[in-house]
């Protein structure tokens, strides 16, 4: 079963606003496969190509491309307001 906090937390800590379309892609791709089949698969040969390739399909397909910036948009969003309150707290 996936972990889905895993996968939150992988998108919290490198979903960040100067990525491009395809970076931010290829994190929620690997985000997503880490947290389902865990550390060592990500290891295993072959793994950057297969990211690489989902990534591109996402990009490319209008639906998944949009379904995609939005994930990575809340998350980036979120990640400004927290470092807003920290330093504001500071």
């Amino acid at each position: 079963m996936p972990n889905l906090e895993a996968f939150k937390s992988k998108l919290e800590k490198n979903l960040t606003a100067n990525l491009t379309a395809k970076e931010l892609a290829e994190c929620i791709v690997f985000a997503a496969l880490e947290s389902e089949y865990g550390r060592n698969f990500t290891l295993s040969a072959g793994f950057a190509k297969m990211v690489n390739t989902l990534a591109d399909s996402i990009v490319t397909n209008p639906e998944l491309r949009r379904q995609a910036l939005a994930i990575a948009s809340l998350y980036i969003k979120n990640n400004s307001d927290s470092q807003k309150s920290i330093t504001q707290t500071a």
